[in-house]
C-alpha cells in the first residue's frame, strides 16, 4: 500500500519535504540540568528563534523552526475568541510553547521543567525526525508508541492512503 504515496502526492500538490529537514531518529541522555545536546544532523534544518512545546498528542516535546511555527500560530489564530473549546485547545498549545529559543555554544538546549513533566521524560530520550519539525520523546514511551503502531501497520498504512492519498481523500 505504501507505494500510493510518492504518486499521490504530486496529485494532490502536497510539496514534498526538502530532504535536508528532520528524519531518522537518535538517543540521547536529559543532563543533571535538564539540557539535550541536539545531534548535528538535526541543528542547520532547526536554525535559530525555534519554539519549543509539546506536540500535538501531549506526549513528547516537539521544537519547531520558526517558519513551522508560524504556520502552526497562523491556522491557531484562525480560531475565534468566542469559541470557548477552541480556546481551550489553543491556550494549550501556546500556554506550553517556549519561543525565539536557540542552541548554546555547545548545541545544547534546555527542555522547560514543565515540557519535560507534561511528556513524562526522565534521562534517556529519543529524538525523532517528523519532517518539518524534532520530537523529543521519552526513550521508554517512544519505544511503546512505535511498538504499538507496528502492531498494525496495515490498517495505520490503509488509514494513511484512504484519507490522504486516494482521489476520495482529502
Amino acid at each position: 500500500m505504501w507505494y500510493n504515496v510518492s504518486y499521490r502526492v504530486a496529485e494532490k500538490g502536497v510539496k514534498p519535504v526538502p530532504a535536508a529537514e528532520f528524519s531518522g531518529n537518535y538517543t540521547h541522555n536529559i543532563d543533571p540540568k535538564g539540557r539535550v545536546t541536539i545531534p548535528a544532523a538535526y541543528r542547520d534544518a532547526l536554525g535559530d528563534g525555534f519554539t519549543i512545546g509539546l506536540n500535538n498528542e501531549f506526549n513528547a516535546i516537539a521544537l519547531y523552526p520558526t517558519e513551522k511555527w508560524q504556520q502552526m500560530s497562523e491556522r491557531l489564530d484562525r480560531i475565534p475568541d468566542s469559541d470557548v473549546r477552541g480556546m481551550a485547545y489553543v491556550r494549550l498549545i501556546k500556554a506550553f510553547s517556549f519561543t525565539d529559543q536557540s542552541l548554546d555554544g555547545q548545541g545544547r538546549v534546555l527542555l522547560p521543567a514543565v515540557l519535560r513533566q507534561k511528556a513524562g521524560m526522565d534521562k534517556a530520550i529519543r529524538f525523532a525526525g517528523m519532517g518539518r519539525w524534532l520530537e523529543i520523546w521519552d526513550e521508554s514511551r517512544f519505544a511503546a508508541t512505535c511498538e504499538e503502531s507496528e502492531t498494525d501497520i496495515n490498517a495505520l498504512l490503509e488509514y494513511v492512503n484512504d484519507r490522504y492519498y486516494s482521489p476520495q481523500g482529502n
